[in-house]
């Protein structure tokens, strides 16, 4: 009975919430009766939360009267339609797309700007190919040379790094990135570039001129090498080094580029430049042709600057087969610079700058020739007594005197106490005679007296590192037999002594030569040389 009272009033319940299907009235006349319940039951209020998307709905919205509504635009439908044709897959679709197309703009101007341009030092070689096979996987990120103004310093970034060397040869190239994670598609993509750079219409201008005029842009020596690489491996035949004086020889115009990495104290930069000029000397020399005067006093000054006097002395007998020395007063800058750098590396005690033994020794030779044959035709000392005879002109006298002031400071630093005694004996009267009758009269400067000068920095220079000795010597020996004398000298010296005084007096000073000093040199050459030993 519970349970079925308790069912009842559930569902009078259920049935008060559904809403009753009859209603009761009362009539005066008919009492009570039910008619039917025709009122609706009110609908449930959603959320405010329950959002819904109305798609292909549309509502009709003409309720004039109301405050709430005004007649639709233009404006409304664009806005709905913006807002409501968004796809997210499509939006993200349309992105690739995009970069696709722009990827493919820009190997397609890449490999015309490459195919137009026969003097871009970044193309394709065979070389390149090779190099790409012998690779080692690297992880390096591909450099975009389509940054604007950050293009050459990525550039300069990536040739500091081989890994990234052959990114930004792709990169330059047209290549693109997903390239460079295959060997095979990689290299597809070097055949395609190096088909199409076959099928290019060249310049007819001369390799030669059209080199000279690239080498002016170029901005890394790394472009330099390959530019210069790559016009000789296409036409090797049309592409001289020696011209008329009245053109750029190639030789001057290599050079010029190079000058601009030489600014700084940047040792790396020297090194790579000698072995770019070493590489083509050999290169050049398999067709028996000569790198040129130009290239030999460049490589002269960067062997200097690195304080290597055996590269130094290889660049000085290259540069006497074009008479490069003698021929121009340009020669002789680049001979003086060599020698006042060498005398500014014994001012320093870096060892990276200092000279050992076999350095000193190489020196030497440098300056006098071989130790058994002393003033050999192709040494600097005989290059300095040739070029004061036989000067084109007397503006570069002041130059060649500056030379043999270097050459008789740095036989002081080197210790060769017989080699200046036998200077002061013959060459430092003949020098001052020349450079007397060649110099112009109203120069304040007199020879004799800056010839003293720097005979008494020198032997002062000297006293400091040569070694005592009481070997017996001759009365007198010629040049050869003196410079024989210091060679042996050298390997005697205390090599703690190297940078003792040599700091302090790397360059001659002015002063007046003492009596004791010039009249050791009227010794001979066995009282000169116990008078150095006893001199303080």
């Amino acid at each position: 009975m519970r349970r079925t009272a308790a069912l009842q009033m559930l569902d009078a319940e259920a049935a008060v919430k559904r809403g009753k299907m009859f209603i009761k009235k009362r009539g005066r006349q008919e009492g009570v009766y039910y008619v039917i319940n025709n009122r609706p039951t009110k609908p449930k209020v959603p959320r405010e939360d329950e959002y819904f998307r109305i798609t292909d709905l549309l509502l009709d919205l003409e309720d004039i009267d109301s405050k709430h509504v005004r007649p639709s635009t233009e404006e409304d439908d664009t806005q709905a339609l913006k807002k409501w044709s968004q796809d997210p897959q499509q939006t993200i679709l349309q992105g690739k797309l995009r970069n696709i197309e722009n990827q493919l703009d820009q190997s397609r101007r890449k490999a015309f700007e490459m195919n137009s341009r026969p003097t871009n030092p970044w193309r394709l070689g065979s070389h390149d190919i090779f190099s790409a096979a012998l690779r080692p996987p690297s992880p390096a990120p591909l450099i975009d040379s389509s940054e604007g103004q950050q293009g050459y310093a990525n550039i300069s970034t990536a040739e500091t790094r081989p890994d990234m060397l052959l990114h930004l040869i792709c990169s330059e190239n047209g290549i693109p990135k997903r390239a460079n994670a295959k060997d095979s598609l990689l290299l597809q993509w070097f055949q395609l570039r190096t088909q199409l750079i076959g099928t290019g219409q060249h310049s007819k201008a001369s390799p030669s001129v059209q080199l000279s005029k690239a080498l002016k842009d170029r901005n890394s020596i790394t472009g330099v090498r390959r530019l210069v690489s790559q016009c000789l491996s296409s036409d090797l035949s049309s592409i001289s080094f020696h011209q008329n004086p009245s053109v750029n020889d190639l030789s001057s115009s290599i050079r010029k580029a190079c000058e601009h990495f030489t600014k700084g104290d940047d040792s790396q930069n020297s090194r790579s430049l000698l072995v770019f000029i070493g590489n083509l000397n050999q290169r050049l020399s398999a067709r028996r042709d000569h790198i040129g005067g130009p290239l030999c006093g460049l490589g002269l000054r960067l062997s200097a600057e690195i304080c290597k006097p055996n590269v130094t002395r290889k660049y000085l007998d290259m540069g006497f087969e074009p008479d490069y020395w003698t021929a121009s007063d340009q020669g002789l800058r680049d001979i003086l610079y060599a020698l006042e750098t060498y005398l500014r590396h014994f001012g320093t005690s870096s060892k990276s700058s200092s000279l050992d033994l076999h350095g000193r020794q190489e020196l030497l030779k440098l300056l006098i020739g071989s130790s058994n044959q002393g003033n050999t035709p192709e040494s600097l000392r005989s290059l300095v007594l040739d070029s004061l005879e036989n000067l084109p002109n007397d503006g570069v006298v002041q130059i060649a005197l500056d030379v043999y002031r270097a050459y008789i400071a740095l036989l002081g630093h080197l210790g060769a106490v017989a080699l200046l005694w036998q200077e002061w004996r013959s060459s430092a009267i003949m020098i001052g005679k020349l450079a007397y009758n060649k110099m112009p009269r109203d120069s304040e400067s007199q020879p004799d007296a800056i010839i003293a000068e720097t005979f008494q920095a020198a032997i002062e220079a000297a006293i400091s590192v040569v070694a005592p000795s009481h070997d017996a010597v001759p009365t007198n020996l010629d040049l050869a037999g003196c410079a024989t004398l210091d060679f042996e000298s050298i390997e005697k010296q205390d090599q703690g002594s190297w940078l003792g005084y040599q700091q302090a007096g790397a360059h001659p000073t002015r002063q007046q030569m003492n009596g004791k000093i010039r009249g050791a040199l009227g010794l001979p050459l066995d009282g000169w040389m116990e008078a150095i030993r006893l001199l303080p």
